[in-house]
This record gives C-alpha cells, sequence and structure tokens, in this order.
C-alpha cells in the first residue's frame, strides 16, 4: 500500500500543479482580455476624438467664413446702390467700368465661397427665406418688391431678403374700403 501511495502522491501534486497552472492561466487570459477591451476602447476613443476634431475644425472656418461674408454683404449693397444711381453721362466712363469689374469679381469670389441670391419678386411669400416689411395692394401672399437681398451660404440662410407682399386688391364701395381676394 505504501507504493500505492507514493504512485498516488507525485499524481496529486502533478494534479494540484495542473490546476493550479490552469488558475493562473484563466487569471492571465482574463487580465489579456481586459487589457485588449480597453486598448480597442481607446482606440474607439482615439477614432471618435479625431472626427470630432476635424468635425470642429470645419465648423470653426465654416462660421469664420460665414462672419466674413455677412461683413462684405453691406459693401456689396451699397455698389449695387452706387450703380443703381450712377447719372448717365460717366455711366460708360472707365473709371465707372473698373468699379463694376471689382464688383464682379468680389461677387464671384463669394459664390465660389458658396453664396447665392435667394430670389423673391414674384415668389410665394416664404417666412424661412424673406422678411416683410411692408403690405401693399397686390396679388395676396406673393412678394411684390425685394427692399434688400436675401442670401444663403452653403443653404444656410445668413440674410432673409427684406420684402414688400401683396394684400390683395381694394375696391373702393361707398366711400369706404374693402379687401377683394382675387
Amino acid at each position: 500500500m505504501i507504493e500505492n501511495e507514493k504512485a498516488t502522491g507525485p499524481e496529486i501534486e502533478e494534479a494540484c500543479d495542473i490546476e493550479t497552472l490552469r488558475q493562473a492561466l484563466d487569471k492571465e487570459t482574463e487580465k489579456a482580455e481586459k487589457y485588449l477591451a480597453s486598448w480597442q476602447r481607446s482606440q474607439a476613443d482615439f477614432s471618435n476624438y479625431k472626427r470630432n476634431t476635424e468635425q470642429e475644425k470645419k465648423d470653426v472656418t465654416s462660421c469664420a467664413n460665414s462672419a466674413l461674408i455677412c461683413n462684405l454683404l453691406p459693401v456689396m449693397d451699397d455698389l449695387e446702390r452706387a450703380f443703381a444711381s450712377i447719372p448717365p453721362e460717366i455711366s460708360e466712363s472707365s473709371w465707372t467700368e473698373g468699379i463694376k469689374l471689382i464688383y464682379n469679381k468680389l461677387k464671384t469670389i463669394m459664390e465660389t465661397q458658396g453664396l447665392t441670391e435667394i430670389r423673391a419678386e414674384g415668389e410665394p411669400f416664404d417666412p424661412h427665406l424673406h422678411e416683410a416689411v411692408m403690405q401693399q395692394e397686390g396679388e395676396e401672399g406673393i412678394v411684390i418688391q425685394e427692399v434688400q437681398k436675401g442670401y444663403k451660404l452653403k443653404d444656410k440662410l445668413i440674410r432673409p431678403c427684406m420684402v414688400t407682399v401683396g394684400q390683395g386688391k381694394k375696391e373702393k364701395k361707398k366711400g369706404r374700403s374693402i379687401q377683394k381676394e382675387e
């Protein structure tokens, strides 16, 4: 029996060692899985950070472009008003033509940045694009006059059109005014 005990003793020790090794392996495998999951989360976080940073850069650039263009719109308005009031005797002068060329360059640059004029006159009034400053006799709900041009920058409204909107036709009956819809 002593031989059997001796034979079982090393086997028991060996079994214990194998079990201990398996437990250690399981612990190390668990640690490795945690490290891998942590590394994967860090990689995903870094990718998200890079994407968010790029988007923020684009937003800042877009905002800066938008602010600059908004500041230049009154200059364009002033030039357009100046062209409309040029006396006929100097309208064909080289100086006037030079100023018109400068205006056209400015307009082209702004258009290449994504600036587009909003069409207003003759269009149905749209409160998302137009700002009604006055109503006059005319076709109801239709823009009859553009007071100030409106603009979009890459499909984003940066300045609404200031417009006069038609309120229908007025007819006089027995000394008093009533509205007649068309």
